[in-house]
C-alpha cells in the first residue's frame, strides 16, 4: 500500500492539491502560502503523505540536476539539466522524447520510493521525551538548541523547506539557528509559534499555551487567526483563538527560565501555584490539606529536585507543617494541627 487508505479518485485529487499548494508556496516563498499548505497537511494523514511525495520529488530533481548524467537513449547531452518544475518545463525547449520518458520513469520510481520514506519520517519525526523530574538538552541537526523541562515530549521534523516541532506535552525552550530559508515552527495544541533565529519557550498548560520570548521576535498564530508578533521581553497566552501579549520585566523572564538551571523561583505566588509547580517534578504529590493555606503568598528560589527544602522553609516562615505520607507524598497543614 502506498499511503493512507483512500480511493483512486480521492487520491488523485489529493495529489493534485498537494502539487498545487507546494508549487505555489515554492514559487512565492511567502509565509502565508506555506502556512496554508501546512494547515492543509494537518487536516488528514493522506494530505501529509501526498505533500511529502511532492516535496521529495522536488528535492530529488534538484539533486539530479547537479549530477552529470551519462548519455541516455536518444542522445542526451552530458551535463544537461533535467526540468525541475512544471513552470520551468513549459519555458524550456522540449528534450528528446526518449530522454524525457527515461528521466520521467526514473523520477517517478524514485519519487514513489523517496516519497514513501519521507512520509514515514514526517509522520513520526524524531521523538524526544523526559520523565518526571528530568531535564534534557538536545542539539538539533540544524544547530538549534532545544531544552526539555520535566515530563515533556516533542517530535522534530527538519525538512528542506521548514523546521517543524510539535510539543505534545510539557515545556520546551528553543535557541533557534538562523536560517531564513527554513522557518522554525513549534506547534502546541492549536497554537503555532514561528521563528527564524531567536530564543523562546513554549509551555502547554491545561487550559492555554504560554509563550515566553527572551531574544528576537516570534510570530504567534492560533487556528485561523492572524499572526501576532511577540518581541523579546514579552509573553503570549494563547487560548481558543485569543492571543494576549504581556510585557515582562527582566526578573520575570529570569523566573520563567529558572527551570533551565534546575530551579523554581517565586515572587508573590500563591502556595497553590508553588505546589503545582513542584508537583511537576515529583512522582508523589504535595497536597494542601487546608484550603485556607492555598492563597498564602510566598517568595524565594528553590531547587526543583529539593522540595523538602521548600517544605522546611514553609515550616520556618509561615507556620505550615509538612507531614510525610507513607507513599512519599507531603501533606501541608497549619502548624497547630495534630
Amino acid at each position: 500500500m502506498d499511503g493512507p487508505c483512500t480511493g483512486a479518485t480521492e487520491r488523485t485529487a489529493i495529489e493534485a492539491e498537494a502539487t498545487r499548494l507546494f508549487l505555489k508556496a515554492r514559487a512565492s516563498e511567502a509565509e502565508a502560502d506555506w502556512d496554508a499548505a501546512y494547515r492543509w497537511i494537518e487536516q488528514d494523514p493522506a494530505h501529509g503523505y501526498a505533500f511529502a511525495k511532492v516535496e521529495a520529488g522536488w528535492d530529488l530533481a534538484a539533486r539530479l540536476r547537479d549530477i552529470a548524467p551519462e548519455r541516455l537513449d536518444g542522445g542526451a547531452v552530458r551535463g544537461e539539466a533535467m526540468p525541475v518544475s512544471i513552470a520551468a518545463a513549459r519555458r524550456a525547449p522540449a528534450p528528446p522524447v526518449t530522454r524525457r520518458l527515461a528521466m520521467g520513469g526514473i523520477a517517478a520510481g524514485l519519487v514513489a520510493a523517496v516519497g514513501a520514506a519521507a512520509w514515514r519520517f514526517g509522520a513520526t519525526g524524531d521523538h524526544y521525551a523526559t520523565g518526571v523530574g528530568e531535564r534534557r538538552v538536545v542539539t538539533l541537526a540544524d544547530g538549534s538548541l532545544m531544552r526539555l523541562n520535566t515530563d515533556t515530549a516533542v517530535t522534530v521534523d527538519l525538512a528542506p523547506r521548514r523546521r517543524s516541532i510539535r510539543l505534545l506535552r510539557g515545556e520546551a525552550s528553543f535557541d533557534v539557528a538562523h536560517d531564513t530559508r527554513r522557518p522554525f515552527v513549534v506547534a502546541a495544541d492549536e497554537a503555532r509559534v514561528r521563528a527564524v533565529g531567536t530564543a523562546f519557550t513554549v509551555r502547554l498548560r491545561s487550559d492555554l499555551t504560554e509563550v515566553t520570548v527572551s531574544e528576537g521576535i516570534v510570530g504567534v498564530r492560533d487556528g485561523g487567526k492572524a499572526e501576532r508578533h511577540v518581541p523579546a521581553g514579552n509573553a503570549a497566552a494563547v487560548r481558543r483563538g485569543t492571543i494576549a501579549v504581556t510585557a515582562l520585566a527582566p526578573t520575570d523572564i529570569q523566573r520563567r527560565l529558572a527551570w533551565q538551571d534546575g530551579r523554581l523561583s517565586f515572587d508573590g505566588d500563591t502556595l497553590e501555584q508553588a505546589v503545582d509547580e513542584f508537583n511537576r517534578y515529583r512522582i508523589r504529590p504535595i497536597v494542601i490539606g487546608d484550603p485556607a493555606l492555598a492563597g498564602v503568598r510566598i517568595g524565594g528560589t528553590f531547587r526543583s529536585d529539593r522540595s523538602g527544602d521548600f517544605a522546611r522553609a514553609l515550616e520556618q516562615s509561615f507556620g505550615i507543617r509538612a507531614i510525610e505520607g507513607g507513599d512519599g507524598s507531603l501533606l501541608l497543614v497549619p502548624a497547630g494541627d495534630g
